[in-house]
């Protein structure tokens, strides 16, 4: 196990830093890291005895609708028959209503449910229930559709880009479709989309300020009854299968059927991801790391850093002065996983002379 001989001096700035983080302990997770937390768009509609009535059975039927999609959104679709029993409005941190209808005796509304993340944290730990409780880095997705003998990717109409653009999201991998503007044309092509090529993807997706891009073709069968999708992508971009083929069901439009399958992939990537970063209960590390720091602004970006890691349940401060903090790490996932989860956050941490160091990462 790295480690070094901390001072325990501990100079005026601390109490500068106990300041800034409370005198709680480590720092709140960042802002992104609570929404995860919040479930938009509940739609409730409950008929009573009366309309108040209704209006009660239909704010607690909404929690624990809320909780629902809440539990499944933490965790992979393997682990969902373990998900423990419990009730969701004993979860909730706050909910406001944001549409509401209410007759005699009918309540109809739409509710966004806030919960309190250290609880759902403990619940699923209790239960031995593996979790990933952060956002994914943004996927840009191209959506190319191949029909009647044309190719098709920003032109109007393309129910294929409709179809991902009509997606609520609700999972861990936020999903950017580009509107088709100006510059999305000049950037990418469909004939460099159907290339993957890797020079002009990274433009899209810089567009959009991620590295990640995944381009999606639809090939659309002559009669509008099968869709083959096929995907491709940059390195490091989740893609969770070659392709896959769709069959038009009963009672089903050409245009649901596409929808039906963009969901298909959101849900195999949100899937993927949490596969990727689920925070396994019970594997945490102690992990020692010093910090060079050239002033109190340094120590402010750090800090940031490490709150937008899912890998760091939480650290330690030991020491801090103007030129070095000395931190301890609860991490989880491996040394591997840390270092690139860091990157990530735009920090590095490397091993010299026998400990770890971690600092802001160079600017490109």
């Amino acid at each position: 196990m790295p480690s070094r001989r901390f001072s325990l001096a501990v100079p005026l700035l601390l109490v500068v830093l106990a300041l800034l983080v409370g005198a709680g302990g480590p720092p709140a997770w960042a802002q992104s890291a609570l929404d995860v937390f919040t479930i938009h768009g509940v739609a409730v509609d409950v008929t009573a005895a009366n309309g108040n009535a209704a209006k009660e059975q239909a704010l607690a039927d909404g929690q624990r609708q809320a909780f629902q999609q809440l539990l499944e959104r933490l965790t992979a679709p393997a682990d969902r028959a373990k998900l423990p029993k419990a009730d969701g409005p004993d979860y909730v941190r706050s909910f406001s209503i944001d549409d509401e209808h209410m007759s005699s005796v009918r309540y109809i509304a739409t509710l966004t449910v806030r919960f309190n993340p250290a609880a759902v944290r403990k619940l699923l730990r209790d239960a031995g229930v593996p979790f990933t409780d952060t956002l994914g880095r943004p996927v840009v997705v191209v959506p190319v559709l191949k029909t009647e003998g044309r190719t098709i990717l920003w032109d109007d109409p393309n129910p294929w880009r409709a179809a991902w653009t009509a997606l609520n999201g609700g999972g861990l991998v936020p999903l950017v479709v580009p509107p088709g503007e100006v510059e999305d044309v000049q950037t990418l092509s469909p004939e460099q989309a159907l290339a993957a090529d890797p020079g002009q993807l990274a433009a899209e997706g810089a567009r959009w300020q991620t590295t990640e891009v995944l381009v999606a073709l639809a090939s659309l069968a002559p009669n509008g009854k099968r869709l083959d999708v096929s995907l491709s992508a940059l390195p490091g971009t989740p893609k969770p299968f070659d392709s896959v083929a769709y069959d038009l069901q009963t009672g089903e439009t050409t245009d649901q059927m596409m929808v039906r399958a963009a969901r298909d992939v959101s849900r195999a990537l949100d899937a993927a991801y949490k596969q990727d970063a689920a925070l396994q209960t019970g594997q945490t590390e102690a992990l020692s790391a010093i910090v060079p720091l050239s002033g109190l602004d340094d120590w402010l970006a750090v800090r940031a850093g490490l709150a937008r890691v899912p890998q760091i349940r939480s650290y330690e401060v030991v020491s801090l002065s103007k030129t070095e903090a000395a931190l301890v790490l609860h991490t989880v996932g491996g040394h591997d996983r840390v270092k690139a989860a860091l990157a990530d956050a735009g920090l590095s941490m490397d091993w010299t002379d026998n400990y770890w160091t971690l600092r802001m990462a160079a600017k490109r």
